[in-house]
């Protein structure tokens, strides 16, 4: 056996890594079909602006459920200081789980689908290098 044969090997951990990343951002499209499954829908504060590192922000937002519970969340997402939306005492709409509502986010796309979207193309992406990577590497075990 030679040497790019067993190099080819790699491709194929790389191809697997890549199917646990797009699995693990199905995940997160679960979770996503669940809080809107069983969403209650309400307007929210952003009341300060937590830096996440030097050039991060992520907003804190206070909102009342339905039934008069006060509460306040750090949005999951973390947006470059110069992009981000979010402004201390901005009003935004918020979407929580009706039985968890420290189960929520601010009703974006972005807020929303981010964590899906990425992880499912960098898996994919992933799989696409493996299979190539290890197509060029049984290739050249082929010339040798």
């Amino acid at each position: 056996m030679n040497a790019f044969k067993l190099a080819s090997n790699v491709g194929f951990v790389i191809f697997a890594f890549g199917v646990a990343v797009a699995i693990y951002g199905f995940s997160f499209l679960l979770e996503q079909n669940d809080l809107e499954a069983n969403a209650e829908k309400v307007k929210g504060t952003v009341i300060e602006m937590v830096q996440n590192g030097p050039m991060y922000l992520s907003p804190m937002v206070r909102f009342t459920t339905l039934d008069g519970k006060e509460i306040t969340f750090k949005s999951d997402l973390d947006l470059n200081k110069s992009l981000t939306p979010y402004f201390v005492g901005q009003e935004v709409d918020i979407i929580y789980h009706k039985d968890n509502p420290y189960n929520a986010k601010i009703d974006t796309f972005i807020e929303n689908n981010f964590g899906q979207l990425f992880l499912g193309f960098f898996g994919v992406f992933l799989m696409i290098f493996g299979l190539i990577f290890r197509k060029m590497m049984l290739r050249n075990a082929e010339k040798y």
